[in-house]
């Protein structure tokens, strides 16, 4: 019997480097896809510099690696979206401007901070646009590709990645890979377990009901800048969905 897809969207190589290895060996039954994007699709303009359906860029990305690989809809078990918050929920005015950065974007625990008024301008717009894709996205349980549904659920990290797993929020871009590599080799237990440490709801909920409240939390005051993920609900999907 040939084994289903898991296609995992993410924005970034080091979200692969993390859960692929621990994700093929906790579920063989299935097979672990990653489709990085190198870029976030919460917050991509179309072509005419116009906000997109987001539902629509999500379609076409998930039957572009189809296409790609030569996959058809009904080999997908499921889609997983990993998206990182970057403190897209907070109010407009946490956004500020500090000429005396030295990086054009600084996240800190309770503000972020760019060097000019037009530049808070764009990020505000930026995290507008991020928070009501993410909204729309996740009250989606699946999306029809070629008219069979196919579940899917959107996760976090908070602020980023690279801020849940070593607590910093600016990385060098550079430096991610390495430390993500240098973080998988060093880490004692599983990153299913290390992960649970900052998942921001009870663990012993129902698992829809954590998704719903994890979900709630980032939305509140600065949650989307503080150190926190739901990502860790991600397994537990896999064992209460897919498998």
């Amino acid at each position: 019997m040939t084994k289903k897809v898991l296609l995992i969207i993410v924005e970034g190589q080091t979200e692969q480097i993390i859960l692929e290895d621990y994700l093929d060996a906790y579920f063989a039954d299935t097979t672990i896809r990653f489709d990085v994007q190198r870029e976030d699709v919460l917050t991509k303009w179309d072509a005419h510099k116009r906000i997109p359906n987001i539902k629509n860029s999500v379609i076409r990305v998930i039957q572009s690696y189809l296409d790609k690989y030569k996959f058809l809809a009904k080999d997908l078990t499921a889609v997983v979206h990993i998206t990182d918050a970057d403190g897209c929920f907070i109010a407009p005015e946490c956004v500020r401007v500090d000429e005396n950065i030295e990086q054009k974007l600084f996240y800190t625990e309770d503000a972020i901070l760019v060097k000019s008024d037009k530049r808070k301008e764009q990020i505000e717009q930026r995290n507008e646009m991020k928070a009501r894709n993410a909204r729309i996205l996740i009250a989606n349980d699946y999306f029809s590709i070629n008219r069979l549904k196919v579940p899917y659920q959107l996760f976090y990290f908070s602020t980023n990645l690279e801020h849940v797993l070593w607590d910093e929020r600016n990385e060098i871009p550079t430096e991610k890979i390495h430390k993500a590599d240098e973080f998988i080799e060093n880490l004692s237990g599983t990153i299913e377990e290390y992960l649970k440490a900052y998942l921001p709801v009870d663990d012993e909920l129902p698992y829809r009901e954590k998704m719903k409240k994890s979900w709630s939390f980032l939305m509140e005051g600065g949650h989307s800048l503080q150190r926190g993920t739901n990502v860790p609900l991600l397994f537990e999907m896999i064992k209460t969905d897919v498998q």
